[in-house]
């Protein structure tokens, strides 16, 4: 998992990541900018993430593989990594496709 956290913290913008338990909503293993609440992000994007894939299912679209998040000054990518999933924190400056892009390959990694 910390491997992981550490690749993804190394994206220019990307402020923290994140391992968070799916069903705790704890994190398992984080790095965070000052300022990132790492518990708050951990239980809010499980719940979030938890009732999302309910609603995917809901809609019969199969399992939910991301979920993000826009607010006005950055973006939380959560992915599913099984039992886990890898949230990633970053800003408005950072470039999105680039952390998408290896948010979904070190999610991968984990499964």
């Amino acid at each position: 998992y910390t491997t992981a956290v550490r690749r993804m913290s190394r994206i220019a913008g990307v402020r923290g990541a994140l391992v968070v338990d799916l069903e705790a909503g704890v994190p398992v293993v984080a790095e965070l900018s000052e300022g990132v609440n790492g518990m708050a992000v951990a239980a809010l994007t499980a719940s979030l993430f938890r009732r999302s894939a309910q609603a995917a299912d809901a809609a019969d679209f199969g399992a939910l593989g991301t979920l993000q998040l826009e607010a006005d000054d950055g973006h939380v990518v959560a992915v599913d990594a099984g039992e886990v999933v890898l949230v990633v924190v970053a800003g408005r400056e950072a470039q999105l496709g680039l952390v998408r892009l290896e948010a979904n390959r070190a999610a991968r990694a984990l499964t």
